[in-house]
């Protein structure tokens, strides 16, 4: 015998040729849908079958949320620790239970699923920081409901939410260029992260309007292809500036420049991404690009609070915009 399809909100939303998030509203009993609308999606919904939640079944929804961050990501001066954190705070405030578990670097790359989902805790997961491919696959076939934090991948059918980073790249290019720097050099593995490419792309964006040709050298790794760090090896000739993928970059290069007997900003400028781990190094104030990190976890919350009171909803991808942060370590070029 056939098994029957589960009709989704998705299906509705074709039916009618509206989107997913007017459906979403509509059956939720959300403001934003017009009452002759509301109508529709509702009578098209009982046509098809979809099945209702019961308003019990939605007060009694798990609440429970997965956060999971790979290994390589957890350490000292660790970002998504950080965003966790403040996340954990805002759950809270909202009733809402983040459990985090870290990925480590053996499971992630034999596919094998965390400990949360096997013990079904939890119906939603928020994934910070980019897990490989073959392990979000596995991950995705579990039916979870999935967020991406700082990420997207075309490849899922998963709601994410993300900085600007092709912008936040291309804004701090400009502001080195302002400030008299033209030769810089950009710090990061591109390979390794979705938004490390796209900090890249924004800062090879503004070069190539600005006309000034970029050169196989005017790029060197922090890690490698997996994310895992490795010794940053400064060029044996030395840019007008450095910019890094992340402040934690930023800083290792300041200390590596600083070894060589180098002075930031005085003979090379140095600019980080983040604005996170403290804004000062061995006396050196950072010129950074400030995430909005508040307004990203607001956004990744809000998406979870839809998808407990209809797991079908479908939101997208959410783009959060952040501002250059000028310090010490760009002040304006004077020779």
């Amino acid at each position: 015998m056939a098994q029957i399809k589960k009709v989704t909100m998705k299906d509705i939303a074709q039916e009618l040729d509206i989107s997913i998030v007017t459906v979403s509203k509509a059956l939720a009993g959300k403001d934003g849908v017009g009452d002759r609308l509301r109508e529709v999606i509702i009578d098209k919904a009982k046509e098809l079958g979809y099945i209702f939640k019961k308003n019990e079944d939605i007060e009694n929804v798990n609440r429970n949320v997965g956060i999971l961050i790979a290994q390589r990501f957890v350490g000292e001066d660790s970002f998504y620790l950080s965003v966790y954190q403040k996340m954990l705070v805002e759950m809270t405030k909202r009733g809402i239970v983040g459990m985090l578990e870290v990925v480590i670097e053996n499971d992630e790359r034999n596919k094998v699923l965390p400990t949360i989902l096997s013990i079904n805790k939890v119906d939603h997961v928020v994934v910070l920081g980019e897990l490989n491919l073959d392990y979000l696959q596995a991950l995705e076939a579990t039916g979870k409901n999935i967020v991406f934090f700082d990420f997207e991948n075309e490849d899922f059918e998963c709601d994410a939410v993300v900085g600007d980073n092709i912008n936040g790249g291309y804004l701090m290019t400009r502001h080195l260029i302002k400030q008299g720097y033209n030769d810089i050099t950009f710090v990061g593995n591109y390979k390794s992260t979705r938004s490390i490419l796209d900090r890249y792309l924004g800062y090879r964006k503004y070069m190539l309007m600005k006309g000034i040709e970029i050169h196989e050298e005017d790029h060197i790794d922090d890690r490698d292809d997996e994310g895992n760090v490795i010794d940053i090896i400064l060029p044996e000739k030395m840019p007008d500036a450095f910019f890094c993928n992340c402040d934690v970059a930023a800083y290792r290069v300041i200390k590596k420049l600083k070894e060589a007997g180098y002075k930031v900003p005085e003979d090379v400028a140095v600019a980080g991404y983040d604005d996170f781990a403290g804004n000062k190094v061995d006396g050196v104030e950072l010129t950074t690009y400030r995430v909005n990190i508040e307004e990203m976890i607001y956004y990744t919350l809000n998406i979870l609070e839809q998808k407990f009171q209809n797991p079908d909803y479908r939101y997208g991808t959410v783009l959060t915009y952040g501002r250059v942060i000028a310090r010490d370590s760009t002040k304006k070029k004077t020779k």
